[in-house]
């Protein structure tokens, strides 16, 4: 069976004609001949942002002029935050433990070191053992243990924050730790497990 797609013309009735256009923004805004139903999209969309009969011309031009320039506003907030991650530098260091908790029905916790540091905002990550003890029946408490690979180098674009993205569905993240007589300590984390 044969799949309809459904574009922006699909949606724009072949009597409406183009009022305005903002190509920075993908903006394109239809209106009926007499101008009082009007119909816009923007960004990719395919479906209308909105599709709004109204009284007066006028009020439907004022409407269209507030909707482009929340769009012109959303559009430059959007170019200043990516702008400001790319200026923010990395926060890790090598040395630094990053923790990951992730499940479903019970948390799985694995601990990866940064190894180096590649450009401005790409790391060097290998996971590290884990010294575990359990509290209670398929529960308990575990510590990373630095140095003590398990898994084989994986570069990693950290965020601001020092966030790493693992895979799909977990993320890494900074674990700070207290210096005691040069040795590091960490806080115990908890984990669950089921049989």
């Amino acid at each position: 069976m044969r799949r309809f797609t459904f574009t922006r013309e699909f949606y724009t009735p072949k009597e409406y004609i183009e009022i305005h256009r903002k190509d920075e923004v993908g903006a394109a805004v239809y209106a009926s001949a007499d101008g009082l139903v009007v119909l816009a999209f923007a960004g990719k969309r395919q479906k209308p942002d909105f599709h709004i009969r109204f009284a007066k011309k006028e009020r439907a031009e004022q409407y269209v002029s507030d909707w482009l320039a929340r769009l012109q506003v959303r559009a430059q907030e959007k170019t200043e935050r990516r702008e400001a991650r790319k200026a923010a530098p990395n926060p890790l260091q090598v040395g630094d433990i990053l923790r990951c908790m992730w499940g479903y029905e019970q948390t799985n916790i694995d601990y990866y070191e940064v190894t180096a540091l590649i450009g401005k905002h790409t790391v060097e990550i290998r996971e590290v053992a884990r010294m575990s003890e359990e509290t209670l029946s398929m529960q308990g408490v575990c510590v990373p243990k630095p140095g003590a690979y398990i898994g084989e180098p994986m570069r990693k674009r950290a965020d601001a924050d020092g966030s790493v993205k693992i895979n799909s569905f977990s993320w890494a993240r900074k674990v700070e730790a207290k210096t005691v007589a040069g040795v590091k300590l960490f806080a115990p984390d908890s984990w669950t497990a089921y049989a």
